[in-house]
């Protein structure tokens, strides 16, 4: 595993505990036995999604996709380029709000 994908393997280390508290199950999580990518599958009592970060000749993007079970919400981020892993974020966040929303955002 490379250096990219061992930081975004502790990034999503470090949010799974918050994950948890805010009701975010992973499922599954781990590096692409096919390709080079590291995906992450979640789901909560509203939604579900995928956190997918992607790798070709030296170049890394992150896609985020998730949706809302009672709100028809979808949550679609691709091609997310960055130069620091602390920069999804933002992204992250926005994320969790969809698939777990429950009316009250």
């Amino acid at each position: 595993m490379d250096e990219i994908f061992k930081q975004f393997q502790n990034w999503f280390l470090s949010k799974k505990d918050t994950w948890k508290r805010n009701g975010i199950v992973v499922d599954e999580a781990g590096l692409s036995e096919f390709g080079h990518q590291y995906w992450i599958k979640l789901h909560s009592n509203n939604g579900l999604g995928n956190i997918v970060l992607y790798e070709s000749n030296g170049y890394y993007w992150v896609d985020f996709e998730g949706g809302n079970y009672d709100y028809d919400i979808i949550f679609q981020r691709a091609g997310i380029e960055f130069h620091s892993i602390n920069e999804l974020d933002i992204y992250e966040k926005d994320f969790i709000k969809h698939i777990t929303w429950n009316g009250g955002l």
